[in-house]
């Protein structure tokens, strides 16, 4: 058969194959809007999604508010002056006949207006698209921060529940009693929401999403309905990440009133009790300075605001606190609720990630596990509360008080480098200098100056894998300058350049670049 006769015959086949499946061709419509928001918001019916089921629609929840000049009552009915989060009813099941005839229903009349509208009811792909709200939204968790916090805990606008309370507290937190289905306030006993609503609905209880939708932007709407300066009422006022960093910060805002402790004595025991002699030593925390470094109270105790005991305080763990016992709970290297984890966190800052970026803490360093286990338990046996307080008070203050910087006159003022002198001149390198950079860098933190009490504490950040001592062995001792080892050391001439660029891209030393060779050692000519 000749080239033209086939061709002929595919040409055809073509044809009749886009007649007999006219969507052959065509491009899917998965993923066809690739206009990525904030306000996609998935509409579902709660029934058991079946397999002959369309898929849930991807809603674009401010497009319609926009199209609706703003007014929520075209959506959503009032009751109490306030809106009900649900689309056309308040208590009643939602319906794929409820949506479909309200919201088709809405696009004929701006239709007929030739006004900008939806699909009708022979477009059913438009608004049920495979993967579209989860491929398509820009939608960021906002996080309810201690600034936040202080703007509604100070406002004038928010009142409490209770009128003879001077704080506002009452007015968003609450308990539930489940005999009487009702919910209640017990100042002093607040927690986060999330504590009670967890992403999707438990048993009774609401999602967080639902509950702080009906909470907060309820609130924030009948407000500006009354012409008073409100958060936002829109999806991307509060989830679009712009809109995120446009919110005003609080720099300093007052201490959170929780009846929360200035500092603690964390124990493997009870207070009161006589421990065994195979307890560790108690730490000494500064629960006041903990509070200032973190965003919210969340940081460290998960959604419940109770004492780390009351959930880890058993040997083994138990249920409430999944089983985890309170040392490791406070030593998960990967968990930044840990103290352990929260502090490899900090050691990625500029100021610490030049020694700590290939520099791990030895497990097996016992000395550094007496920086924070000070307490004996000798020394709080029998001991009030009120007493032990004051003891884990005073050993902070040492812990600090410690740190000694190394005497100028002990610091080499410069080391010249040329073992590797070939095509470069000897590098001069400002040794003392150096030290004193990043001995300035330690000053100005409590934690960095309790763990590197000792002098030569410092110098690890480069001679590491050697003794501690202020006379540490040359480079050349362990890496070799015929190249790399077999157990996977980098050579000399590797591990300077490693060692040195590498430190000044953690520590942002923007004055000698990676590719600028001449600044350290200069080329010979």
């Amino acid at each position: 058969m000749s080239k033209v006769k086939s061709f002929q015959l595919f040409i055809f086949a073509m044809i009749v194959l886009s007649i007999l499946f006219p969507f052959i061709g065509q491009t899917s419509t998965k993923n066809s809007d690739n206009d990525k928001r904030s306000d996609r918001i998935v509409i579902q019916l709660e029934a058991e999604v079946s397999k002959d089921e369309m898929p849930a629609v991807s809603f674009k929840h401010d497009l319609h508010t926009q199209a609706v000049d703003g007014k929520c009552v075209a959506c959503h009915a009032q009751k109490d002056k306030a809106f009900i989060f649900k689309f056309k009813r308040t208590d009643t099941a939602a319906s794929m006949e409820l949506y479909h005839d309200n919201c088709i229903a809405c696009h004929v009349e701006k239709k007929a207006a030739n006004e900008p509208a939806g699909p009708d009811a022979a477009e059913c792909r438009t608004c049920h698209v495979t993967g579209e709200s989860k491929d398509n939204s820009s939608w960021e968790k906002i996080t309810f921060d201690k600034s936040l916090h202080f703007i509604h805990e100070s406002s004038g606008q928010i009142k409490s529940q209770d009128k003879s309370d001077k704080d506002n507290c009452s007015r968003c937190h609450h308990q539930y009693n489940e005999k009487t289905k009702e919910i209640f306030y017990i100042k002093g006993q607040e927690e986060s929401c999330s504590y009670c609503h967890k992403s999707v609905k438990q048993d009774t209880i609401r999602p967080i999403g639902e509950a702080s939708h009906d909470a907060c932007v309820k609130c924030h709407q009948t407000l500006k309905d009354q012409n008073i300066a409100a958060g936002p009422a829109t999806c991307n006022g509060c989830h679009d990440k712009e809109k995120q960093l446009q919110i005003k910060k609080i720099a300093d805002i007052p201490r959170l009133k929780r009846n929360q402790p200035d500092v603690v004595a964390i124990t493997g025991w009870k207070t009161g009790n006589k421990p065994e002699k195979t307890f560790m030593n108690a730490v000494a925390f500064d629960h006041k300075s903990h509070e200032t470094k973190a965003i919210s109270c969340k940081e460290c105790h998960h959604e419940t605001l109770k004492k780390c005991n009351d959930c880890h305080g058993t040997e083994g763990g138990d249920l409430k606190g999944g089983f985890v016992s309170l040392g490791q709970a406070m030593h998960k290297p990967d968990s930044t609720r840990s103290c352990i984890g929260c502090h490899k966190e900090f050691a990625k800052s500029s100021d610490c990630a030049g020694c700590h970026f290939h520099a791990p803490a030895n497990k097996g360093n016992s000395e550094s596990c007496k920086t924070c286990h000070s307490l004996s338990q000798a020394q709080l046996a029998s001991k009030t509360p009120a007493v032990i307080a004051k003891i884990a008070k005073m050993a902070l203050v040492d812990h600090s008080a410690g740190y000694k910087p190394v005497q100028e006159d002990k610091i080499p003022e410069n080391i010249v480098i040329n073992v590797l002198s070939s095509e470069y001149k000897p590098s001069s390198f400002p040794h003392r200098k150096m030290v004193q950079a990043i001995s300035k860098r330690v000053e100005g933190s409590r934690m960095a100056k309790a763990f590197h009490t000792d002098e030569a504490g410092l110098c690890m950040g480069c001679h590491h894998n050697s003794p501690k001592t202020l006379e540490p062995p040359k480079c050349a001792s362990c890496h070799s300058k015929s190249g790399p080892a077999l157990d996977g050391r980098p050579g000399l001439k590797g591990a300077y350049h490693g060692q040195c660029i590498t430190c000044h891209q953690k520590m942002k030393v923007e004055a000698v670049a990676a590719t600028d060779c001449a600044k350290c050692h200069e080329e010979k000519k």
